[in-house]
């Protein structure tokens, strides 16, 4: 994993005030300015590489006391400008902390950021009345006409799709709605769905489909883009390109985590470190085999005016063991996603499972054989888009837990590193709510019974179906044909 060692000069230092007073007092020697270090040439050189001198480190390290931020003009560094990310610079610059800084490789909205897409589902159904309660405070933030994200939110409701195994998912979750007070989906039968939706006139095979109300689809990347350019206009800087583009995290000798090393080379420094960097964390620190990298296929097909009029009115379809379906967009896009999740072993990742960008294999397509299953599924609902053509196609990765529960949380063994990750399929929807839970983790106040959910856990499972919505097991891409270049357009 990609750490650093940062030497400590004089043993009185102590960090926070002593890295101010260190980093004025050599900048003009070594060449440090606030956002990294100026290519150096020989005696500089030799301070530089006595001062940052990279080795690895061990895991393995006493778990430590908290430390939580005690200023506003405390320096954060945030490494990812995707869901996590975005929404924690938002609710810092909103408690007025100062000094944010957010490092991406791409600018906003973040390029390969698994919520950075045309739309992401928004509902309420969950097992669990945490995710409920989030989920209904987010959506009403998504749904208000004069906040942040006014025109974002269509309310077409959804058709969830179960057979034997995902439906333990949706009964807990109506169990959960009904607890709660929140209006629960309901039972629908195959002929009260076609009666209802003319379009939808597969056969829908083995389905037992429920209604739900209450969902809707929104804009996903304007929905990022929003919050980001919210916060940079309270003050959050953003730095992209390799500037942006973090490679390591550094140390010092007591194993606290004191800023990131970046492509270019520029070094930041932080009184709290935030990893939000989703499926590419990995790369970045040891998370002892807590997060998987995984991928979903997606593909954009083409529908002409007199389609988009047909199908509209549509409401999402998502069987949670064959795909999902959203109702066209008014340029004419239907997007198409797959539940058969991939994973990515490669042999360089030594053991881990990293994301394959699309922006680093710019040629790759989507695997052969979950293509087939996804059209496989489509001639179930709607047979007559079934064999249209792709015009984009994307494999959109995202850092999954076991359990599907957040690890949000302060490091066990690297003091003011703090984790923001495992969004595991379902994080977007909480974009507007999720930063609040992150600062109050970040500033210890984050609810006990919270806290412990989404804990560091190495070794966590699933424990049973009710909370798992996709059953299946992934397949790696390593193992499966057909996932070579693709002639068409790319996300």
């Amino acid at each position: 994993m990609a750490t650093g060692y940062y030497p400590v000069i004089d043993n009185s230092f102590k960090y926070g005030a002593g890295l101010t007073w260190l980093l004025a007092a050599h900048r003009a020697a070594l060449g440090i300015s606030k956002t990294g270090i100026s290519e150096p040439n020989g005696k500089r050189r030799r301070h530089i590489m006595a001062l940052f001198s990279l080795v690895s480190l061990s895991s393995s390290i006493a778990p430590l006391k908290m430390v939580t931020l005690s200023s506003l003009s405390e320096p954060v560094i945030i490494i990812g400008g995707g869901t996590f990310g975005t929404t924690t610079a938002f609710y810092l610059a909103k408690k007025g902390y100062t000094s944010v800084t957010v490092l991406d490789r791409f600018p906003v909205p973040s390029l390969e950021a698994a919520g950075v897409d045309i739309n992401k589902v928004v509902r309420t159904e969950y097992p669990d009345a945490l995710y409920t309660k989030m989920a209904t405070d987010a959506r009403d933030l998504w749904r208000d006409p004069n906040g942040l994200f006014s025109g974002l939110y269509h309310p077409s409701g959804w058709i969830i799709g179960a057979s034997k195994r995902s439906l333990p998912f949706v009964e807990a979750s109506i169990r959960s709605a009904e607890s709660l007070g929140v209006e629960p989906a309901r039972e629908l039968t195959t002929e009260e769905i076609r009666q209802r939706w003319p379009v939808l006139n597969g056969d829908l095979p083995g389905w037992k489909s429920f209604w739900s109300s209450g969902a809707a689809w929104v804009n996903a990347k304007e929905g990022i883009f929003r919050m980001a350019r919210k916060a940079i206009n309270s003050g959050v800087k953003y730095i992209s390109g390799d500037a942006g583009y973090a490679k390591q995290l550094l140390f010092d000798e007591n194993a606290t985590c004191v800023g990131v090393k970046c492509a270019d080379g520029s070094t930041y420094f932080g009184r709290k470190i935030v990893l939000a960097a989703g499926a590419a964390a990995g790369s970045l620190l040891d998370l002892q085999g807590q997060i998987v990298a995984k991928g979903h296929t997606v593909g954009h097909i083409q529908l002409s005016p007199e389609e988009v009029g047909k199908y509209k009115d549509m409401p999402i379809i998502d069987h949670l063991e064959g795909g999902i379906l959203f109702p066209p967009q008014e340029d004419g896009i239907m997007k198409i996603g797959a539940i058969h999740f991939v994973t990515n072993f490669a042999k360089p990742n030594s053991g881990v499972s990293l994301p394959r960008y699309r922006s680093d294999n710019p040629r790759d397509g989507v695997p052969a054989k979950i293509e087939a299953r996804l059209r496989k599924w489509m001639r179930e609902c709607v047979p007559e888009l079934a064999d249209r053509e792709w015009v984009e196609t994307r494999i959109c990765w995202d850092g999954d837990m076991p359990d599907y529960n957040f690890l949000i949380t302060p490091h066990p063994a690297h003091k003011n590193l703090d984790i923001a990750i495992g969004g595991s399929a379902h994080g977007f929807k909480f974009l507007p709510v999720l930063g609040k839970y992150i600062v109050d983790m970040m500033e210890g106040t984050l609810d006990p019974e919270i806290a412990q959910k989404w804990k560091w856990r190495p070794g966590a499972k699933m424990v049973n179906f009710e909370t798992n919505p996709h059953p299946d097991t992934p397949e790696d891409l390593n193992d499966m044909p057909g996932c070579g270049p693709s002639p068409k357009a790319v996300l």
